[in-house]
């Protein structure tokens, strides 16, 4: 399969660090299913709320339709992100993609956020995601860096959505109960 062709993530990521010297990164994940020639991906930095809007806006434009999969890779926090100095909920990022996500996923690959399910519900209805899904609990680094490799690869599939959720579940079910994994609707 040509890169045009194969299935494309769209990765939004904070930093981690308070050091602008920390190389932590969810980059290699993406390298790494770009190299397997599972998907292609585009990766942003994103510092401050307007980055982080301009990026979403990119996103929801028809150039951008071939990456189904919106990955935010931020810190979180019960319903929401945390980019710079400040947190984003899922309501004001709801506000922002109002039903421009309709048909597509968005992973919150960020601690706890999905711990808030009716601000999850209220999400996924407003944009019109295909699936939401993301963290219940905070996560240790490698082994979400681990799951979100399975997941991603999954979320570019070309099985239904349901089945495809189930499927990591039934294979990674400690890994997914650890992590807290959640999904919305499925």
């Amino acid at each position: 399969m040509t890169a045009t062709r194969r299935p494309g993530i769209f990765c939004l990521e904070g930093a981690w660090g308070k050091r602008i010297d920390d190389r932590v990164s969810v980059l290699p994940t993406l390298e790494m299913l770009e190299h397997l020639e599972i998907a292609t991906y585009v990766h942003r930095d994103v510092g401050t709320e307007e980055e982080l809007y301009h990026y979403l806006k990119k996103w929801s434009q028809a150039g951008y339709r071939r990456y189904e999969v919106l990955y935010f890779a931020f810190h979180g926090t019960r319903g929401g992100i945390r980019v710079g100095q400040g947190t984003v909920t899922l309501d004001d990022l709801a506000e922002k993609l109002n039903g421009k996500a309709k048909g597509r996923i968005v992973f919150f690959g960020s601690c706890s956020v999905m711990k808030d399910k009716k601000a999850v519900e209220r999400f996924q209805k407003s944009t019109g995601a295909r699936l939401v899904c993301g963290y219940t609990k905070e996560v240790e680094w490698v082994e979400s860096a681990a799951f979100d490799l399975l997941l991603l690869r999954s979320l570019t599939s070309t099985l239904r959505i349901d089945y495809r959720v189930n499927q990591l579940r039934s294979r990674y079910g400690d890994l997914t109960e650890l992590l807290g994994f959640s999904s919305y609707p499925y």
